[in-house]
């Protein structure tokens, strides 16, 4: 799925890409659109700053909003909590990311089990041709700067003025 970079440029404008410019230069030699749409995505199922996702439960009885809700119940700051699950989501989806980019990420004990080669990629797929297109490569590379909040897949306390800046030990 390859097209102009003007074209590239018009839609990662229009989808409210930042440096949309830079997204489309690289867009003809790696499928920058992909990348972009799927990472969105990925960053869509984590939560945001808003400590209402808290009752957004359809069953407040059920496990995990009554387990919220008797945290809540002994005074723990809604903040608190919900930087710590934020913190818990972004961590998984980096790890998405790491798995998809190298197939051995994390289980390397049960690849060096299998004589064949198995791996994964995401790809570039057209659903009206059916057609597999491009593989798309470093996604881990691109996750953190594409967090809705700006900071680059930090709490809030790790981004706030006058503090420097320390990423959380991931699994790389």
């Amino acid at each position: 799925m390859s097209m102009t970079r003007e074209r590239a440029a018009a839609l990662f404008r229009e989808l409210g890409a930042k440096g949309p410019e830079a997204w489309a230069v690289s867009e003809g030699e790696h499928p920058s659109l992909v990348r972009f749409l799927f990472l969105t995505g990925l960053w869509r199922c984590a939560i945001g700053n808003d400590p209402r996702w808290m009752t957004s439960w359809a069953d407040s009885a059920a496990p995990i909003p009554a387990a919220i809700q008797r945290m809540l119940d002994r005074g723990v700051d809604p903040a608190d909590l919900t930087d710590v699950v934020r913190e818990m989501q972004v961590e998984t989806l980096f790890n998405v990311c790491c798995l998809l980019d190298n197939p051995g990420h994390g289980i390397e004990d049960l690849q060096a089990k299998i004589p064949e080669n198995v791996e994964w990629r995401l790809a570039e797929f057209d659903g009206e041709q059916e057609r597999l297109g491009r593989a798309v490569h470093a996604l881990h590379e691109s996750f953190h700067q594409l967090d809705p909040t700006g900071r680059g897949g930090e709490p809030p306390s790790q981004t706030a003025p006058g503090k420097p800046k320390t990423r959380s030990k991931r699994r790389r």
